[in-house]
Formats: structure tokens, C-alpha cells, sequence
């Protein structure tokens, strides 16, 4: 049995089977064309044979509101599990009913593990609501993750370390994230500044914070470092 994510071991031919890809039925995928590099769509998993040949949707490129292009037989694909991201070379095989797609199951994979909480840089308004007040506030999010969330706010926000808050934001991704449940875990006053920085800790985890990992994943397929 190969452990998933990891290299198989080559044996006495010097020969390595394909790395087993724990595929998951509807997960997404991101399909970029070898000929074409700005060319990049996503699809989605329909189902794989290990060794053999993966399922998806048919990719297609938007050109416009009325045009798209589906792209080239060899592509670069890239999938994100459970913390790992694999990254592979496919071509075409066949296109199959309803717009399903078979791919050839590729002989190497390059794997990487990504940290699950990973810090990514935003400049997000955010309407805070502290547990306690009936008010509004206004704070600036600096970095978002899985996890939680970085935030600068001034000191008209009667906001302390261990306060309880919910947060309404919009994503670069457009997605609205509307009363999140957070927990400040620390609170910093920035140098040479009036401003204050807050730590927070999503305390649940619900629809709001399904949202927030699906933007983070994203990001985390193009930008590793």
C-alpha cells in the first residue's frame, strides 16, 4: 500500500509506482494549460482508478461573458488535501458523457506540505461587534488564515484581550463572511502609534469559517512561500 503523499519506495527495476492521490469525489481542481501558462481553470474531481485515469469536469477558460476555451491536451494540474498539495502533469484521454473529462493518472507527482494555519496578507475593512456593546466598530484586517485573523483598530474599540466578538467582512474572492465568532488571544499596541493589534482565534467552526478556509486553500495553490 503507498501512504498517501508520500513517494513510493522504487524497487529492484528502479522503477517507483505512482504516488496513490487520495482523490475525493466534488473536491476542485486547478487545471493549467502547458502551452498556454496564463491559461488556468478549475473543475472538479468526479472520480479516479488509481494508476490509471482521473474524472473531472471539462475545464474551461472564460474569455468573456459569451467566449470560452477549453484548454490543451497537456496540463499542469494541481490539488489540495488534507494539508498537502500535489502537483502533477496529465494529458487528455477521452471526453466522455456530459461533460466529463478523462485525464491519464500521472507517473510522478511533486507533493508539498502546506501549514494549515498560513498567515495571508490582506487589507480588508471589517465591522466588529464586541460582545457586551450594542455598537458597531471599524477595524482594518491585516492577514487572515484557517485559524484566525490579525486586526489594527483604535482605541475607541473597547476591544481586550479574551473579548468575544463577531466579525462581518468581505473576502478578495467576493464571498461574504457575516458574524464570524472570534476570541481576541492578544492584544498589542503598535509602535509609535495610537493603533492597537489584535490577535484572534475563530472560535467556531461553521458555514462562515468554511468560507474563509475555502479562500485560504485557494490562495494557498498559487502562492506557497
Amino acid at each position: 500500500m503507498i501512504e498517501a503523499g508520500k513517494p513510493a519506495a522504487s524497487g529492484d527495476s528502479g522503477e517507483s509506482d505512482p504516488v496513490k492521490i487520495p482523490f475525493r469525489i466534488d473536491d476542485g481542481l486547478v487545471v493549467r494549460s502547458l502551452t498556454g501558462a496564463t491559461r488556468v481553470a478549475s473543475c472538479r474531481i468526479v472520480g479516479a482508478s488509481y494508476g490509471q485515469f482521473i474524472l473531472i469536469t471539462e475545464p474551461a477558460v472564460k474569455i468573456n461573458d459569451r467566449l470560452s476555451a477549453v484548454l490543451d491536451d497537456n496540463i499542469l494540474c494541481n490539488y489540495f488535501c488534507e494539508g498537502y498539495l500535489y502537483t502533477f502533469r496529465s494529458a487528455y484521454r477521452n471526453l466522455l458523457m456530459n461533460d466529463i473529462v478523462s485525464i491519464a493518472y500521472p507517473a510522478e507527482v511533486e507533493v508539498r506540505q502546506i501549514r494549515k494555519d498560513r498567515r495571508i496578507k490582506v487589507n480588508i475593512e471589517t465591522k466588529i461587534a464586541v460582545d457586551g456593546s450594542e455598537e458597531l466598530f471599524l477595524a482594518d484586517m491585516k492577514d487572515i488564515s484557517r485559524g484566525g485573523c490579525c486586526l489594527v483598530f483604535s482605541p475607541q474599540v473597547p476591544l481586550e484581550q479574551e473579548s468575544r466578538l463577531r466579525l462581518t467582512f468581505s473576502l478578495p474572492n467576493e464571498a461574504l463572511i457575516k458574524d464570524i465568532r472570534a476570541t481576541a488571544v492578544r492584544i498589542n499596541r503598535i509602535k509609535q502609534s495610537n493603533m492597537f493589534e489584535a490577535g484572534l482565534s475563530f472560535s467556531d467552526q461553521d458555514s462562515e469559517t468554511c468560507k474563509v478556509a475555502d479562500f485560504c486553500e485557494f490562495c494557498n495553490y498559487f502562492d506557497l512561500d
